[in-house]
């Protein structure tokens, strides 16, 4: 019975954890790094006399501890938020490398100065355990030797036969924060890479309803052609031989019917007009359907809403390599809009995708382009792709006008 509770208590624990949204995540674990460094100032505080030069520069050295850690905290967080929660891992950050060293030189300073008992000494290299969290910027090598480097360098200030084991435990502190940041990073690249899976799903899904609806409109429309009008065609013939057969006194009755075989044939060419147009479509009206779908993105469309492709196939090539263009913005882009600017460029229809976000990574071979010129060559257009000045990536799609109803 305890160990069913116990269960159930773990668990509801895991679930009030799972419900934080992962940036609350980061921010606690920030708080609990600012309290941790009030419990080592306030010890270097109580510990000097301020009275002295030698106890302000002691507590200012702390203070620049602390603005270092805020620093460096605020700094990744404003990254991370700025490129839509996702994150990269860089040996070259010069930001935080500045913050480390300083926060580690500063506290093997004040250790230097203090030379306080064990207990103290322990309580000091909370000064530089905090800091470990922003080692997830680095590469798990990089992050480690720091960590373990700047663990030892402290110990060996530590006058003590026990040094290098405290060295360890410190060590050890910083390794196991180092891991539970990479545990949030990993959930949070995690997230990021289900949520553009997921856009991506919307809109695959998207566009296959709509060929679903084209397939059916095509298969209904060629029903009627070809078996109503195979009927009524074979029904028009067989009328205009029994006329022939049938005394000249008695046509008025076959004429009528004949007559109505005519209008019913033109009745039915009507409606197979009428639902080729339909497959065609309001592209326009496609268009929007898709855009409805695409999550996190403020997406403007500029057109003409009349505009029609009188070419199914074209149509629905034109439809696939915009969808692509979305995609690629929400897998490599941190763009919050994007505009598709649609338009009757001299003889070519021109579409238009611009993101808003800071970064090229769309003009790497394999994010799509390839695939889009592709397409656009099979139905005699073109794709291209540039880096904007303001930022971002524009994709043009081309194609002839004669296709445009």
């Amino acid at each position: 019975m305890r160990r069913h509770k116990d269960t159930e208590t773990k668990n509801w624990a895991l679930m009030f954890v799972a419900k934080i949204p992962l940036i609350w995540r980061v921010i606690l674990i920030s708080m609990l790094g600012v309290l941790a460094w009030l419990i080592a100032f306030s010890r270097i505080v109580l510990a000097v006399d301020i009275q002295t030069a030698d106890g302000v520069m002691l507590i200012m050295a702390g203070l620049f501890n602390g603005v270092c850690f805020l620093l460096n905290t605020g700094y990744q967080l404003q990254g991370l938020i700025r490129h839509r929660m996702k994150w990269n891992v860089s040996n070259t950050d010069l930001v935080c490398w500045f913050c480390l060293l300083s926060a580690y030189g500063s506290t093997m300073w004040i250790q230097y100065r203090l030379q306080p008992d064990i207990a103290d000494s322990m309580l000091l290299s909370f000064l530089i355990v905090i800091h470990s969290i922003h080692a997830i910027r680095f590469t798990p090598v990089v992050a480690i030797s720091l960590m373990a480097g700047g663990s030892m360098m402290y110990a060996l200030l530590i006058p003590h036969q026990t040094n290098l084991f405290i060295g360890a435990y410190i060590a050890t502190q910083q390794i196991v924060l180092w891991a539970m940041g990479m545990g949030v990073l990993s959930e949070l690249l995690e997230g990021q890479k289900l949520k553009s899976l997921t856009a991506e799903l919307t809109l695959t899904q998207a566009r296959l309803e709509e060929s679903t609806r084209l397939e059916e409109r095509r298969k209904i429309r060629q029903d009627l052609h070809d078996k109503m009008g195979h009927e009524l065609a074979a029904m028009n013939a067989h009328l205009q031989i029994l006329g022939r057969k049938l005394p000249d006194d008695q046509p008025e009755h076959l004429q009528a019917v004949s007559d109505s075989c005519q209008r019913l044939f033109s009745t039915l060419s009507e409606v197979v007009g009428e639902l080729k147009q339909q497959t065609s479509g309001h592209f326009y009206d496609h268009l929007l359907e898709m855009i409805d779908k695409v999550p996190g993105v403020d997406i403007r469309v500029d057109s003409t809403p009349d505009l029609r492709i009188k070419d199914a196939v074209i149509a629905s090539q034109l439809l696939c390599c915009i969808q692509e263009s979305l995609t690629n913005i929400l897998k490599h882009s941190n763009a919050r809009r994007a505009d598709i600017r649609i338009r009757n460029d001299g003889d070519d229809l021109t579409i238009r995708i611009r993101d808003f976000g800071d970064s090229v990574a769309l003009l790497r071979p394999g994010n799509g382009l390839r695939g889009m010129q592709e397409r656009m060559a099979r139905i005699g257009g073109s794709a291209a792709a540039e880096a904007l000045d303001g930022g971002g990536v524009a994709v043009t799609l081309r194609i002839h006008r004669r296709e445009l109803i």
